[in-house]
């Protein structure tokens, strides 16, 4: 075998490997692609909670309220005009569909 011979096979091997490789990244992006609209809810649901860690007083405000509320009979007035907003914000004007 002539050195010349093996230096063109590696070079073929590599070509392999590299379209390979695109084939395999098509494939986790389709894959993934589903999992999208999940990975965003999470994501929020975590850039919140991060928020409340960092505002403790916050957070202790919105469980006073939230008590106070809820003894009064109020917090089901407050669920509702919630899921109106998000209601409004979903099939309103803007006309996204997003629930965020």
């Amino acid at each position: 075998m002539k050195r010349g011979d093996s230096t063109i096979e590696n070079l073929l091997q590599r070509e392999r490997l590299v379209a390979l490789c695109a084939a395999q990244r098509d494939e986790l992006a389709a894959l993934t692609q589903r999992l999208d609209g999940p990975i965003k809810v999470a994501d929020r649901g975590i850039a919140g909670v991060q928020y409340l860690r960092a505002h403790p007083l916050l957070l202790g405000a919105l469980v006073a309220v939230g008590t106070v509320t809820q003894r009064r009979g109020l917090w089901k007035w407050a669920q509702r005009g919630f899921v109106a907003w998000r209601a409004y914000r979903a099939f309103g004007k803007s006309g996204s569909r997003s629930f965020f």
